[in-house]
């Protein structure tokens, strides 16, 4: 086995969350009345943590940061989470690594709370031995922080960790705690886009980790 730990990240890699995401901006522009929103940047932002999309799509300062941010958690919380999915093939392939000793952990900007009840109400959250929202690191991707939190806590070796995510942002991360990568194009971020930082692999579909962990 050539990996026993994956670090993942969630949106759009485990799940996929581009709706919920684009819908609960969406709704904090508009109670804010902010005009002309653009999807396509805030698309192009997921991946990293809300008050950078604020300050890049909203121009927010950091009060009204502060504000949006609770508007955005109630409502995703309450409302948007419902429309969320996992990707094809992700909970069978995580549950068949799990069932084979392999350390499954989650390293995401997403808030801790929202992470747990999404992992929960897709009944894989046991399965996980750590996940690692916002909240638990002060530099926040592409700053391999978390992914170093992760090694260190849990007692991980590097050249036995996997760093799974869909953006530039993830690999970057994985790339600078020294640990192998793997991108996949299903999510955020382009294929093309994904080659410009060399990950160590670069997937289609989520069941063609077993390929690359199962060595």
């Amino acid at each position: 086995m050539k990996y026993k730990t994956l670090i993942l990240d969630f949106d759009g890699t485990i799940a996929d969350t581009k709706e919920s995401i684009i819908q609960t901006m969406t709704f904090v522009a508009d109670s804010l009345n902010i005009k002309d929103i653009d999807e396509a940047l805030i698309e192009s932002l997921i991946g990293l943590p809300l008050k950078t999309t604020f300050e890049k799509a909203f121009d927010l300062d950091e009060t009204m940061i502060q504000k949006a941010t609770l508007m955005y958690r109630k409502h995703y919380d309450e409302i948007a989470i419902d429309t969320i999915s996992l990707f094809d093939n992700v909970k069978d392939t995580l549950i068949c690594f799990h069932h084979k000793g392999i350390h499954l952990t989650v390293a995401s900007s997403k808030g801790k709370k929202a992470l747990i009840k999404i992992l929960q109400k897709q009944n894989i959250y046991e399965i996980f031995s750590f996940v690692g929202g916002e909240e638990d690191t002060v530099n926040k991707k592409p700053s391999p922080d978390i992914v170093n939190y992760i090694m260190t806590t849990y007692n991980y070796h590097p050249n036995e960790c996997l760093v799974i995510g869909d953006t530039i942002f993830d690999i970057e991360m994985g790339q600078r705690a020294h640990v192998d990568t793997c991108g996949v194009t299903y999510g955020n971020n382009t294929r093309g886009m994904l080659e410009k930082l060399n990950p160590n692999y670069i997937i289609d579909d989520f069941k063609n980790l077993m390929k690359i962990v199962m060595v």
